[in-house]
């Protein structure tokens, strides 16, 4: 088993959509779906540096292209690796598709993600549905104890899940913050349905949540 991801150049940002059907008409023979560009090469060799053919992350060696990387990652060496290649298309400014989830990271130029979900495993989500949410909540546990749903200014919400996020086992931390560390606030619960709450009320602009716990203000 392996976790695929394409990396490629885009000046303007698109939809996951939009992603999906290029791949498909390229698949299909449709010339002209992917444009060169030099910095999908670097991202290539930047890679090869970082985790050579040898290293155990590729079920299938990445070869050099200045138009699209079609990168079959080992499944044992997803989270680690494919973190790293979205991070390196951030730096170089390329997008990243997750054929698996259908989920893109737009890191054309001058896009700027609303929302970003950051977690203990696996790369970021820009811009992530409350569906991705709910799924990345039942996710959690001793290894990928965390959630933080940032938005753009700053402001942010995170779910911890049991010991490793300071709770006790089987129970949520939820913490949120606005801006300043003196607007930090946390409490715990139980319910996972109210965890992903949190998380799916933030990205709405809904401030249920403030109302639906007792906060304490974390001292930082």
């Amino acid at each position: 088993m392996s976790f695929d991801l394409y990396v490629w150049h885009e000046p303007e940002a698109i939809t996951p959509g939009l992603a999906e059907s290029k791949l498909r008409r390229r698949h299909d023979g449709e010339p002209g779906m992917f444009r060169a560009h030099p910095a999908v090469l670097r991202l290539h060799d930047d890679l090869l540096r970082r985790f050579p053919p040898e290293s155990g992350a590729w079920a299938v060696t990445p070869q050099p292209s200045d138009i699209l990387l079609d990168l079959t990652i080992a499944w044992s060496r997803a989270g680690e690796v494919g973190a790293a290649v979205v991070a390196l298309a951030r730096e170089h400014g390329l997008v990243c598709y997750e054929p698996q989830s259908h989920l893109l990271n737009p890191n054309a130029a001058g896009h700027i993600a609303g929302f970003t979900l950051t977690s203990a495993a696996g790369p970021d989500v820009p811009d992530p549905t409350p569906e991705r949410i709910e799924q990345r909540i039942r996710e959690l546990g001793e290894e990928n104890h965390f959630l933080i749903l940032e938005r753009a200014d700053g402001w942010f919400v995170q779910v911890g899940f049991g010991p490793a996020a300071g709770a006790e086992p089987g129970r949520y931390a939820l913490e949120y913050r606005e801006g300043h560390p003196d607007k930090h606030y946390r409490t715990e619960t139980t319910d996972g349905e109210a965890a992903a709450r949190l998380l799916t009320d933030f990205l709405a602009g809904d401030e249920a949540y403030k109302r639906r716990h007792v906060w304490r203000p974390l001292v930082t």
